[in-house]
């Protein structure tokens, strides 16, 4: 019987999805389930949450292991499913509010940016940590399944520090291609793409339906601009429209990036600089707090429904982590978008970076497949991110603290904002005032 590990259980969007996932698969149906929180409410919502999605299906719901030990939760896990948010609210809400008064305005900063880096500095050594508890206490095929941003810089943390596969998964991709379906009124099931780079930043190089090339007609459609008047919708995170920037990039170098318009902002230099720009293109500053204030509101309904056993059937979500489970299980070839290691798979893209790429999986695991090299300019753009993650992941493992300002200096749009004394104190700022997540690597200055 395959065990699943849930840690950071009290998500409640990944949780509810993946769970609900699993029982659609009949290769899960009969797994160990452990689910691990350090917060004993959020730890209880989720329990009510599983239990009624057990019985729902018909399960027996008392099965599950709910716990605040990590280690407990882990011990034997095939797979384990990261979803933590190391220190939750206060510092990510900090992230983005203190370097506002050094000029620069944040959108959802979970990966790029000020707010990306520091996020990625408090989670970097918990993930390192979690995969050498993994080696001593699970099986030698064991793998991570992670959930937790920032993406990139933790897929390339664990590669330096653990031979246990750390695959680092999203829905950006199938987002982006499922709304371009969209708007091209094509079936998404004959639509045929290819995309590759880095997460929240790869680029849709190929579209084809019937083997005729959907770009054409994409980039005459994004031409019209009453096309930009669609929005990114209140919560970016299923990316229900391409929006401005998106657009408007695709315009210009003729590729379809895969995040969200507000999101994309964060990662270029080109529509955040100035109050002028974010007007322009309708940059939604501070998402990141109104998404969670909608998440709290959808998580404390569906939570309403759990205890009133009201709970729809379950449906297949679109999310990767139990195609790759079920493949491996039953060895019923799947194909997913993964985050890894490149070593020569982007081969424009440094190979100590992460990428995002096709995936084949098979009961051996999850086997990146080759890109070759993406067009120059989606490359550029790429290498300005992988050479902050870089910097981020060494400040870490070398406890470096110059290191994080450095990575400060190199991320595009806060140094298209701010001077590098600014920079510089912002950086130990942030440092001094999360001690709590990170005096153990960096201590007060």
């Amino acid at each position: 019987m395959p065990k699943v590990a849930f840690i950071g259980a009290g998500s409640y969007g990944f949780t509810r999805r993946l769970v609900g996932d699993l029982l659609t698969y009949d290769a899960m149906r009969d797994a160990d389930l452990a689910f691990m929180d350090v917060d004993a409410e959020r730890l209880g919502r989720a329990e009510t949450i599983v239990r009624a999605l057990l019985e729902n299906e018909g399960m027996a719901p008392e099965r599950p292991l709910f716990t605040h030990d990590r280690d407990q939760a882990i011990e034997g896990a095939d797979f384990v499913v990261n979803l933590v948010k190391i220190g939750m609210l206060p510092p990510s809400f900090a992230d983005i509010d203190v370097p506002k008064k050094y000029g620069l305005k944040q959108t959802i900063g979970d990966t790029s940016c000020v707010a990306g880096v520091f996020r990625g500095l408090r989670t970097m050594p918990w993930a390192v940590q979690l995969c050498r508890d993994i080696e001593k206490l699970c099986p030698a095929n064991a793998v991570v399944l992670n959930y937790t941003n920032p993406q990139a810089p933790l897929v390339m943390a664990c590669a330096q520090t653990s031979r246990v596969p750390f695959i680092g998964l999203c829905h950006s991709v199938q987002g982006t291609t499922r709304a371009i379906a969209k708007y091209l009124d094509v079936p998404y099931d004959e639509m045929a793409f290819e995309a590759a780079g880095i997460n929240h930043m790869s680029w849709v190089t190929k579209l084809e339906h019937e083997g005729q090339d959907l770009y054409p007609k994409l980039r005459q459609l994004v031409g019209d601009r009453g096309i930009y008047n669609q929005t990114d919708g209140e919560d970016d995170s299923v990316q229900p429209f391409l929006g401005p920037t998106r657009l408007d990039m695709l315009n210009r170098i003729g590729y379809a990036v895969t995040e969200s318009s507000t999101h994309f902002a964060e990662y270029v230099p080109y529509y955040a600089r100035t109050d002028e720009l974010i007007e322009t293109y309708r940059v939604s500053i501070d998402q990141y707090k109104r998404n969670m204030e909608n998440k709290s509101k959808a998580a404390e309904e569906f939570y309403r429904k759990a205890q009133n056993n009201e709970l729809p059937a379950v449906e297949r979500s679109v999310e990767y982590g139990c195609r790759i489970i079920n493949a491996m299980l039953t060895n019923e070839p799947d194909c997913v978008y993964a985050n890894v290691m490149n070593d020569g798979l982007v081969t424009n893209l440094p190979r100590f970076a992460a990428v995002e790429v096709a995936s084949l999986v098979d009961r051996n695991g999850v086997h990146p497949c080759r890109f070759g090299d993406l067009p120059t300019v989606c490359a550029g753009l790429c290498q300005m991110e992988v050479a902050v993650h870089q910097l981020a992941v060494e400040a870490v493992l070398e406890r470096d603290r110059s290191k994080v300002y450095h990575a400060l200096m190199l991320d595009p749009l806060t140094h298209s904002v701010m001077d590098l004394d600014d920079m510089k104190n912002l950086a130990n700022e942030l440092i001094d005032g999360q001690q709590e997540w990170l005096g153990e690597v960096f201590p007060m200055s």
